[in-house]
């Protein structure tokens, strides 16, 4: 596979062919016009239209030539010049696209030089900034879901642990909270797969009426396995029934975190 030149012959050879074009045009109308003037100069002073024109075509060359390896300079020193400009704020795009794809997100290029690499550098800062909210909240959803996931495992292994012990008894009571907090895992796993499509609102409350002294009496019954484990004492210290307006899994994961 051939390798792609770099700015500094690219713009060296654009130079070169556009000072060539210019040298030529100019050594044309200097050898159409100028030759017989100066042919015509040297004859009113005597010499011969042979002699003339020799010396004439001697001093033309000899410009050009001085000419032609001042504009080879010129163009070689001008393309290193440009690019070198062009080229450093691309290699800084280049490096930080490097390093974003790296996993650094916070990398970031600074947005100055010519318009066109300045929009450059801008587009891609706020691309970079972008990538790097997307991998923040990626991150914060991990951290969330895996606390949210941890409470009603928890929960079961506690539960799980008690009856294989013998702590408490397999009643209907227990089943039923066995029930609840694998319906909450399911639940969980559903506003995760929302996540995934695109919801990064997570899902929205759903509040509705119900019994806040049941609500926590069950989070106190989950939480008992643990805190039996621990030799800790749970009391009961509100009336039989609290109504109350709430998200019934929300509110369970605030009950849970206060009791873990």
């Amino acid at each position: 596979m051939r390798r792609p030149r770099g700015l500094a012959p690219r713009i060296a050879l654009v130079a070169l062919v556009a000072s060539a074009v210019a040298i030529a045009i100019l050594a044309i109308g200097v050898w159409l016009v100028g030759g017989d003037a100066f042919a015509r100069l040297m004859m009113a002073a005597g010499d011969s239209a042979e002699h003339a024109r020799e010396m004439f075509d001697r001093s033309v060359t000899g410009v050009l030539l001085v000419t032609i390896a001042v504009a080879v300079a010129a163009s070689v020193a001008l393309a290193i010049v440009l690019a070198k400009r062009i080229a450093r704020p691309l290699d800084d795009v280049g490096e930080a696209a490097r390093r974003v794809a790296a996993g650094d997100y916070d990398a970031r290029v600074p947005a100055d030089g010519p318009t066109e690499i300045a929009s450059l550098a801008t587009s891609f800062n706020v691309m970079a900034e972008s990538l790097a909210q997307q991998d923040r909240m990626r991150r914060e959803l991990v951290a969330n879901a895996a606390h949210e996931l941890r409470t009603p495992l928890t929960n079961l292994e506690g539960y799980l642990e008690a009856l294989r012990d013998g702590v408490i008894v397999a009643d209907r009571s227990t089943y039923e909270s066995l029930l609840e907090e694998a319906e909450r895992l399911v639940r969980l796993a559903r506003s995760l797969d929302d996540l995934a499509e695109g919801d990064r609102a997570g899902r929205p409350a759903r509040p509705v009426d119900l019994d806040l002294a049941a609500t926590l009496t069950s989070a106190v019954g989950l939480a008992r396995p643990a805190f039996d484990a621990k030799r800790i004492a749970l009391e009961r210290a509100w009336p039989a029934s609290l109504p109350a307006r709430a998200d019934p899994d929300h509110l369970a994961q605030v009950l849970a975190n206060l009791l873990q």
